[in-house]
């Protein structure tokens, strides 16, 4: 049940970037967000229009990588494109997984809330809350 919440969230919690990178140039840094939630450490490393989000609980977890999309008033869109499951890891997202939610950043802290899309209501006490700008 837990992990079903924590993969539901990481997959809706794809958030927020920075500077757009055309395919002739090298990519933007990645900004990286942390966050711990009842044994599960939630990673979550954005660019303009990709996220990269890792779920850990030990040595069972999934890396998840997602289109996004951000409009003026925080929110994100979120499409699945990739998903790596690392050891035995239940309820890892699917690829095609659709979700959305509002990333508020405030310089090292950043807030998710409002997670929305199909399957994610269990995930939204570990996946929503505050974060830490890794550096």
């Amino acid at each position: 049940m837990l992990f079903r919440t924590a993969s539901g969230l990481l997959a809706l919690v794809l958030v927020a970037g920075l500077a757009a990178a055309d395919d002739k140039k090298d990519k933007p840094a990645a900004t990286t967000w942390v966050r711990e939630s009842n044994g599960v450490d939630i990673r979550f490393e954005f660019t303009k229009d990709t996220l990269k989000g890792t779920v850990t609980a030990g040595e069972n977890g999934f890396i998840a990588k997602a289109k996004i999309t951000t409009d003026k008033d925080g929110v994100v869109k979120a499409k699945v494109t990739e998903v790596e499951e690392k050891g035995s890891f239940p309820g890892k997202p699917a690829v095609g997984l659709e979700f959305s939610f509002k990333w508020k950043a405030d310089g090292d802290k950043a807030e998710l809330s409002e997670l929305k899309g199909e399957g994610v209501e269990d995930a939204k006490t570990i996946v929503e809350g505050e974060y830490q700008k890794k550096k």
